[in-house]
Parts: C-alpha cells; structure tokens; sequence
C-alpha cells in the first residue's frame, strides 16, 4: 500500500484554509465599502447663508460639518473660498431657547460620493424637538454660498467600520494561515513517521 495514502489530517484542510482567508477578505471589502459609502447617510445638508428646522435628539452629539465639495438639488457646490465670519446659532422652536455651539473638539473628516467634509462645530441639545439651524455672515456682510451637514456619529461610524472590516481581514486570514500551518505541520510528521512493520504471518 502506498504510504501518502495514510497520510492525516487530509489535504482537505488546505482548502478551508484558503476558504476562511478569502471570506475575511470578502468580508472587509464588503464591510469597508458598505460603511463608507454611508457614512453620510444621517447628515442633514443646509445651504448658508440660510436655516433649516431639525429634529433633534437627547443625549446625542452634533456635529456641524463643513463640505468643500458637495451635491444639494443638483446644484454642485465647490467650497474653495473663505467662509470668514460665517456664525451659526442653534433655537429650540417651541421656547427659542438659545443652544450652546461650540467649536468641534474632534477632527472628523469625510470623502466620499462626491462629497467631502471636515467637522467644525459641535453642540447638545437639552431635550427631544425641533429645532432651527441657521448661518449667516452677520457684521462681516456677505460670503460665498457654502454648504454645511449636520448630524450626530459620523466618527464613531467611521470607527466602527474600519475595526470591523480590520477584524474581518485579521481574523479570517489568521484563522486560515493557522488552519494551513498546522495542517503542513501534521502532514510532515505522518509523513516522517516510520511505517509500522506488517506483521509477520503464522
């Protein structure tokens, strides 16, 4: 009898190896593309100078983003002038309480589907409602037309896909590569190993 024949763990196990290493990939790819592509999705664009009336959250932070390129109506908006002395004030509709924004303290930036972005402002608000965002350039006069985004976990979306698709890659070729290793390994040594002698007949 031919000793490869008995040779174990089977060579099977290559291929699961491989498999488990191309499904990591397809998963990254997958994840990495699918989250990226949508991280804008919940960002609520508004022409400034100009206002618009929002629906806000409790609990959530906002964030005010600045889009030198960028898509509203079908009009293409290009963002390459200063915005010096563009001001934004946040109201609550029912009361016109006044809500503190502030300068963003976490750079978060954005490329994606014709739109680019960078975080500028940030604030909270003290409960459920609407309310009215507005920008406009005050004593400075007037500006150039510009588009801002405002939304809440962009970031932590951005974070969230990228260690996602990363453990998604890491774990299926870690898997995979230990999968073929081992399986070499094991292989190697039966082949190796001394055949055991046919027994001798009576």
């Amino acid at each position: 009898m031919n000793g490869t024949a008995s040779v174990r763990p089977t060579w099977w196990l290559y291929v699961l190896g491989v498999g488990l290493m191309t499904i990591g990939v397809g998963i990254f790819i997958y994840t990495l593309w699918h989250g990226i592509s949508h991280v804008t999705d919940s960002l609520v664009q508004v022409v400034v100078p100009g206002e618009s009336e929002l629906t806000l959250k409790l609990g959530q932070s906002y964030t005010v983003f600045l889009e030198s390129q960028s898509v509203v109506n079908g009009k293409i908006y290009s963002t390459t002038d200063a915005v010096n002395g563009l001001e934004c004030k946040v109201n609550a509709v029912s009361n016109g309480e006044v809500i503190t924004i502030r300068r963003s303290t976490m750079s978060t930036t954005y490329d994606v589907g014709g739109r680019s972005g960078r975080s500028v402002l940030e604030f909270h608000v003290p409960q459920d409602g609407s309310y009215r965002f507005a920008c406009g350039y005050g004593d400075a006069g007037s500006g150039p037309e510009a588009v801002l985004a405002v939304g809440s976990g962009v970031g932590e979306r951005i974070m969230r896909t990228v260690f996602t698709s990363l453990m998604a890659i890491f774990g299926g070729l870690g898997f995979g590569l230990i999968v073929c290793i081992v399986t070499f390994v094991l292989r190697q040594r039966a082949k190796n190993r001394p055949m055991a002698p046919n027994p001798a007949p009576l």
